[in-house]
Order: C-alpha cells, then sequence, then structure tokens
C-alpha cells in the first residue's frame, strides 16, 4: 500500500513548540516511532487519545498499543497489519506564561467605591499528562502551537485573578492580597490540572492606586466621620451645624449627621459618593463639580506608554504588558 510510514520522529522542535501533529498516517506493525528525551508520543484515533509513548525508540506492535489494537479490531480497521491513525509528539519541557490586565475591588460596605487595581505575572508550566492535554487542546479546541496554549492560559488566569480581586472590598484587598494571591493560585492550578497542564511558580503583583491606599488605610468609618464632620462645617452654627454637627446637642445639625449616617449605611435612597481631588470633599457620584472648592470631578486620564511589542497602552511605570505580558526594559 502506497504511502505507509516506516518511520515517525519530531527530528526538528523549536524552543518555544509544545507539540507536533502528524495526521492520517498509515502505520504498520513495525514502524519505528522515535521520541526525544523531552517529548511524549500519543496516538490519536477518531478525536481520543489512545496510548503514549516515552523517550526511546519503539517498534509499533499489538503489544504496546493495545488501546488503539482493540479500538480498530473491533471495527475490522487494521488490514494486513496496517492502519491509519494520527501521532501527536508533545514536549514535556517547561514554558512560560505571562499575563495581566486591571480588576475592579467589589463596593465598599458603606460607600459604593470600586478602586480599579492594576496586576501583572507570570507562571511556569509543563505538561503533566499528555494524553489529557492532547485530548483537550488538540483535540478539543484545535491548539496546536505554545503561543496558542499561552493565550489559552492568559484567559483563564485573567478571568479567575479578575473574579478573585472582586471578591473582596478595597479595605479588604489591602490586607489580605497574600489570600486573595493564594486562592487564585489554587483555583487556576485546579483548571489547569484538568487540561493535563501543571502550573509550577505562579507569581503575580497587584499594583493598587494611591487614591485606594488612602481609602483603605481610612476604613469606612473614618470616612463617615470625616464627610460628616465636613459637612458640619460647611453647615456653620446659623445652618444647624456647630456642636449639633459635631454630634453633641440636639436639633438640625445632629438630624442631618444622622440622615447621612443612614443613607451611607444603605438606607432606601443611599447614592454613591467621590472623592474630590483637590479638597478630599465627599460629593454624590452623579456630580461633575466639587460642592466644597468648585473644582473639576472628572478623572484625570491617567499617563500611559506604548507596549514596543503589541502598541496597547499600559499605566506609566508598569512593569509588564497589561495585553501580551511583554517585559519592559
Amino acid at each position: 500500500m502506497a504511502g505507509i510510514i516506516e518511520r515517525v520522529a519530531w527530528d526538528v522542535a523549536a524552543a518555544d513548540a509544545i507539540g507536533y501533529r502528524f495526521p492520517n498516517l498509515q502505520v504498520k506493525f513495525g514502524t519505528q516511532v522515535i521520541v526525544r528525551e523531552n517529548q511524549k508520543a500519543v496516538f490519536f484515533r477518531d478525536g481520543k487519545a489512545y496510548d503514549v509513548f516515552g523517550a526511546g525508540r519503539h517498534t509499533v506492535s499489538s503489544a504496546n498499543i493495545p488501546l488503539l489494537t482493540q479500538y480498530l479490531e473491533k471495527l475490522n480497521l487494521i488490514q494486513q497489519g496496517i492502519f491509519e491513525c494520527e501521532v501527536i509528539f508533545v514536549s514535556v519541557s517547561q514554558f512560560t506564561a505571562k499575563f495581566g490586565g486591571k480588576a475592579y475591588s467589589a463596593p465598599g460596605a458603606t460607600f459604593a467605591y470600586q478602586a480599579e487595581v492594576g496586576y501583572h505575572g507570570q507562571t511556569i508550566y509543563e505538561i503533566d499528562d499528555p494524553k489529557m492535554f492532547v485530548i483537550e487542546l488538540f483535540g478539543n479546541k484545535a491548539l496546536a502551537t505554545s503561543e496558542a496554549v499561552e493565550d489559552y492560559l492568559r484567559d483563564f488566569i485573567n478571568q479567575n485573578v479578575q473574579a478573585e480581586l472582586g471578591r473582596v472590598d478595597i479595605v479588604m484587598l489591602t490586607q489580605q492580597l497574600p489570600k486573595a494571591s493564594e486562592k487564585v493560585n489554587l483555583s487556576v492550578s485546579d483548571i489547569a490540572r484538568g487540561l493535563g497542564i501543571k502550573l509550577r511558580n505562579m507569581a503575580f503583583e497587584v499594583m493598587i492606586p494611591e487614591e485606594a491606599r488612602r481609602f483603605a488605610a481610612m476604613g469606612d468609618r473614618a470616612m463617615t466621620m470625616q464627610y460628616m464632620k465636613e459637612t458640619a462645617a460647611e453647615l456653620g452654627p446659623s445652618e444647624g451645624g456647630g456642636m449639633a454637627g459635631a454630634g453633641i446637642g440636639m436639633g438640625a445639625g445632629l438630624g442631618m449627621a444622622q440622615m447621612m449616617m443612614g443613607a451611607m449605611q444603605g438606607a432606601p435612597g443611599a447614592q454613591a459618593m467621590v472623592l474630590c481631588p483637590a479638597c478630599r470633599a465627599q460629593n454624590p457620584q452623579t456630580a461633575k463639580f466639587c460642592s466644597s472648592c468648585g473644582g473639576s470631578l472628572a478623572p484625570k486620564p491617567a499617563a500611559t506608554v506604548a507596549c514596543p511589542k503589541c502598541q496597547a497602552q499600559n499605566p506609566q511605570g508598569a512593569k509588564f504588558c497589561t495585553s501580551c505580558g511583554n517585559a519592559f526594559a
């Protein structure tokens, strides 16, 4: 029969190549399959992975591919010791996947304040279960290069990082960042294991803006008291402030403070507040100008720098690109 393969080997493999597929091979009992030290060879047929060869020179026989032989014999697909299959070589070397992006913390308990934080990191990974890897990524998702696998890993790592950072407010996030990092590692490692991939040494850094750090340091309760103090000072004694506004006496000032406290604790009709970047006074989130100093509340555009690799804009001072993970020199 024409086209029968006598020898199968992945001889020329680039350093970043994670796998190579030999499709639609006419193989016979006696064909030589040569597997190098950092490789595994997986026999694949009709969307399923069967037998796996480790490093060495192998002569194909019914004894060393029992799973595939049993399947083919059941369907009478072996004729005179010749059959059709695919052989997929997988590198078991270690690879690096970079990731990064932006996430939002959960709203605060008192103020509906969500901080935007940046993050970036990388993980070292390797193929731990070649058979599962071939089924999931080569078979089901048709990923055939290390670049495609890295893109896939980056996507689900980013999703898990963003989900975990979004579960806690900025106060808790600054206090429990190591714990959040550990949860992300466990979650992502479990998903990767289901793809036949083992993650090693995954680490990432979260960049918290200065304003969010000040908010976290002050805390919700202190922010509430600061808001009441500034409002009472603005009202003045003749408008119900003074001692009443400070919470000592009776009257309109105390009533106003209690109303504000109730609103900020989730009473009906409460609205989110924002800090004036100039004087730090609290203003309704819908306000365009500060009620205390008249300054604009429009957010100032953050300074950015273009990634030399993909041209994506990144926060000034970033160490890695939030789009492609490229390290900045």
